[in-house]
């Protein structure tokens, strides 16, 4: 199966947690913090919700920039 690539500006749509709804997003360069707070990976291409401006989803193509930026955190 292939993994769909994203560019910035691209467009797709999916469900926003904050405005509990299906909207349509645009992919976009983000600071995007983890799950646990501990850090964040800097500039990473996100699906943003055009309604709030908030992070919804991170593409798979994202995958070894979060990587790395988790083994940083780790390491310090």
């Amino acid at each position: 199966m292939k993994t769909k690539l994203y560019d910035e500006s691209e467009t797709s749509n999916a469900i926003c947690s904050h405005c509990n709804q299906l909207v349509s997003t645009t992919f976009r360069p983000r600071d995007v913090p983890f799950s646990d707070g501990s850090g964040e990976v800097k500039h990473v291409l996100a699906a943003v919700c055009d309604i709030c401006d908030r992070v919804i989803a991170v593409p798979a193509q994202a995958t070894p920039a979060i990587l790395e930026a988790r083994r940083k955190q780790v390491r310090a």
